[in-house]
């Protein structure tokens, strides 16, 4: 993995060294991109997964504290977008959170490569570390999103658990007024990826882990005694997983599609300093279409597994499934004022024990934002989740629980 990030490293500095687009070129010499997000939060006293708790939101209530108002930092990042006249670029996101293990650290980091054509097919590749082609939400800089404050929960674990650390190639056949892109990629790490769907379950949130980073891992006792953390991007086994995707936008009929099968092809054996991989797969699919009055929706699933073999013979293996449906729509024709309603269901089978781990849940988002140009959003979201798991109780609280969160985010972003 040394050896990776040292090709990687010189790979996005050479697209800062090598001769730049100009603007004649139509493109500007660099592309530097921030991001600020300031928050001011109401929450119920659910203790929140970050606090290890079992509750289902980034900002949940303190332990013994219950509710709280407060302010937040949400977001610090600097996104560097280098681009050549040879048609080679590059993308380094990084975030700073004190959060985290190291208070910068990097949230994707890759050198791209896409020649021009003269003909409608187009190829394009890219090596390092980067999200899968899932989310048709998260469309914003910094893996945001412009419809709402939270994440669906979906895509919250795909910005929280998943991430590939390898190349991926990209063919694109382009049409008047649309394409059409198939793809796939081969990568290393991730095997640690879908404990957390086993440990805590689904979460909503807007927080990406970062690839130095660790998720907490959730109590299960009343002491809320600390677990160990757990480090989704390890490679175990040094056995490559893949994905494969195919993705199509068309303005004419205004629709987008995208389909994905992910496979980390972990060994469900492979331990480490006694952290256990887990397989996990799933198959992704989404739609994007305008309705009439230009109200956008947006629908995507998931649909996957994921099993771990202790070294003493115990097996866990559990299924799961999210999906959510979008209404978003500019309020004014100026397009300042968006308003979107989201609506999410998730689950989680345990297939084998004794149901402890099982989950069942739904939430509700309704977002107001209001964007008077390129650099500033002002956005108010109210997030209500329903959700239930007997785990729950070995920490002293109901097994079903309703998470609560209003906030306020300002957003600075260039």
């Amino acid at each position: 993995m040394r050896a990776f990030f040292l090709i990687l490293s010189c790979a996005i500095v050479l697209g800062f060294v090598a001769p730049p687009v100009s603007a004649s070129d139509g493109a500007p010499d660099k592309f530097v991109h921030g991001l600020i997000d300031l928050r001011v939060l109401q929450t119920d006293d659910q203790t929140g997964w970050f606090d290890r708790g079992l509750g289902k939101t980034r900002y949940g209530g303190k332990r013994g504290e219950g509710r709280r108002r407060t302010g937040a930092l949400g977001e610090a990042s600097l996104i560097l977008r280098p681009h050549t006249t040879w048609g080679l670029g590059g993308h380094l996101h990084l975030r700073y959170e004190k959060e985290q293990k190291s208070p910068v650290d990097v949230i994707e980091g890759y050198a791209s490569y896409s020649p021009v054509s003269t003909t409608p097919w187009r190829f394009s590749m890219k090596v390092g570390a980067f999200f899968p082609p899932v989310s048709l939400e998260n469309t914003d800089i910094a893996w945001q999103s412009p419809y709402t404050i939270t994440w669906s929960a979906m895509n919250s674990w795909i910005g929280e658990d998943i991430r590939a650390m390898g190349g991926e190639l990209t063919s694109k056949y382009r049409y008047d007024g649309g394409d059409v892109a198939v793809g796939g990629a081969v990568f290393l790490g991730g095997d640690l990826s879908g404990t957390i769907l086993n440990d805590r379950g689904w979460s909503m949130h807007d927080r990406a882990t970062g690839l130095f980073d660790r998720v907490t891992k959730p109590a299960n006792s009343s002491a809320f005694q600390p677990r160990g953390d757990i480090t989704p991007f390890k490679e175990l086994d040094n056995s490559p997983g893949a994905y494969v995707f195919v993705r199509g936008e068309d303005e004419n009929i205004g629709g987008e599609f995208l389909i994905t099968a992910f496979d980390n092809f972990t060994d469900e054996s492979a331990t480490s300093r006694g952290r256990g991989a887990w397989r996990t797969r799933f198959l992704s699919g989404g739609v994007g279409y305008f309705l009439p009055f230009d109200v956008e929706l947006i629908a995507q699933a998931l649909i996957g597994e994921t099993e771990r073999r202790a070294p003493s013979g115990l097996r866990l293996d559990d299924s799961f499934a999210a999906g959510f449906l979008m209404l978003s729509v500019f309020a004014d024709e100026d397009e300042k004022h968006r308003l979107s309603l989201r609506h999410d269901r998730f689950r989680v089978n345990d297939r084998i024990g004794a149901g402890v781990r099982r989950e069942r849940g739904s939430a509700w988002t309704a977002a107001y934002s209001y964007r008077p140009d390129d650099y500033h959003r002002l956005s108010v979201e109210l997030l209500s989740i329903d959700s239930t798991r007997p785990s729950r109780e070995a920490t002293g609280v109901s097994a079903d629980q309703r998470d609560t969160t209003l906030q306020t985010s300002y957003r600075f972003s260039f």
